[in-house]
């Protein structure tokens, strides 16, 4: 294989991050084109947890068998979030879903401890709906797209592996189920998956990446 180092600034991240905050239809926030949680536009959040050996895939199945393989390893950090004005088309899916559906854009910036030891910037854009309103009881199922670029150059973004390879800047996803309720205006806990990916060979060879699994507690300003 061809010795490939992701030296390079996060000038991806940056751009993601520059073009959503300074685009206008981004930055409009209306009551028609916009069906985000109640709350403020800003919203900040903070973020722990742990890495599993598990890949993506594999991720749920053995979560269901009480198989998962946790490793010595942590994160946490803080996330940032801005609310949008939906596109149309999202309008239009949550009009078919008889949903409300919500995006945003977020930010974030996390500290990896034990088997990884780095730090981590992230820039994505998040998409969202609430699946279940009950009793005060609201139920947001979303994921967020972007890109993440890993600082201190871990080897790999994977613990088992110990050559010097290095691929900083990864694809970035993360799938999360929130709750909210009305009593607690503004707050929501989430279940979240943290992961980076080389996208099967896109960007990274393929076991690339890493899977982190947590909770995410949230308050809109």
């Amino acid at each position: 294989m061809t010795r490939r180092i992701a030296a390079r600034p996060p000038v991806a991240v940056l751009a993601l991050a520059a073009a959503s905050l300074f685009s206008p239809s981004g930055w409009a926030q209306t009551d028609q084109g916009s069906s985000n949680p109640p709350g403020g536009i800003w919203s900040v959040g903070l973020y722990g947890g742990t890495l599993y050996k598990d890949n993506l895939l594999d991720l749920l199945p053995h979560a269901l068998k009480g198989d998962t393989r946790s490793q010595n390893s942590h994160m946490a950090g803080v996330l940032l979030r801005r609310s949008l004005d939906n596109p149309g088309w999202v309008n239009a899916w949550g009009d078919w879903g008889g949903m409300p559906v919500f995006t945003d854009i977020e930010f974030g910036a996390f500290h990896h401890n034990g088997l990884l030891h780095s730090d981590e910037l992230v820039a994505a854009w998040r998409i969202g709906a609430t699946g279940v309103q009950w009793r005060g009881l609201n139920v947001d199922v979303a994921g967020s797209f972007g890109l993440s670029h890993a600082l201190n150059k871990p080897p790999y973004d994977n613990p088992d592996h110990t050559d010097e390879k290095n691929y900083a800047t990864l694809f970035y996803m993360s799938p999360e189920i929130a709750l909210r309720h009305d009593a607690l205006p503004g707050w929501s806990l989430a279940l979240r998956l943290h992961h980076r990916s080389g996208i099967y060979g896109v960007v990274a060879p393929s076991h690339v990446g890493s899977n982190h699994v947590g909770l995410l507690l949230t308050r809109a300003l």
